[in-house]
């Protein structure tokens, strides 16, 4: 960890110390999505809602706003700047015409696909580790990330574990 994280910070578990690596871990992720945004012409948020909206799964703006954590009026403007873009379109739901739902177009799958190529590009660090070293990082991450408990690998022979 450095110094210049947040100096003079301590750690009274690993826990503690194992977030305050993860927090670290997103350096750069704002400039990473300012970026690639601009390159889409998009602000930060417009381009996330589009990563948000799954191509085969149109939802609403209110289901929109519930998957990206916000009240559904926020997601009012990122959502008219996708569509003046031409990257969605809203049409009434065929189950429920009272509603209108979020369309990723041609050309919004495109965008969102290079978005996502960009964001999603797993850092220098990440990507020097050891294949299997990613995918231990990886299952403990998935367990953290979803409570789940995955199950303990076989101990090998003397019973001792990595």
């Amino acid at each position: 960890m450095r110094d210049t994280f947040v100096p003079g910070l301590g750690y009274p578990s690993p826990a503690h110390e194992l977030w305050a690596l993860v927090v670290e871990s997103f350096y750069g992720w704002e400039k990473r999505v300012s970026e690639a945004a601009a390159a889409a012409g998009l602000s930060p948020v417009s381009a996330w809602a589009l990563v948000q909206l799954d191509p085969d799964h149109p939802i609403s703006q209110k289901e929109l706003a519930a998957r990206i954590d916000c009240q559904p009026s926020t997601v009012v403007d990122p959502t008219d700047r996708l569509e003046a873009g031409g990257l969605v379109i809203r049409q009434p739901n065929p189950t429920d015409r009272r509603v209108n739902v979020l369309i990723v177009t041609r050309k919004g799958k495109q965008i969102r696909k290079e978005l996502i190529g960009r964001l999603f590009e797993p850092p220098e660090p990440f990507r020097r580790l050891p294949a299997r070293e990613q995918t231990r990082f990886r299952n403990v991450m998935l367990a953290a990330v979803t409570g789940a408990r995955q199950a303990a690998p076989p101990r090998p022979p003397g019973g001792k574990s990595e």
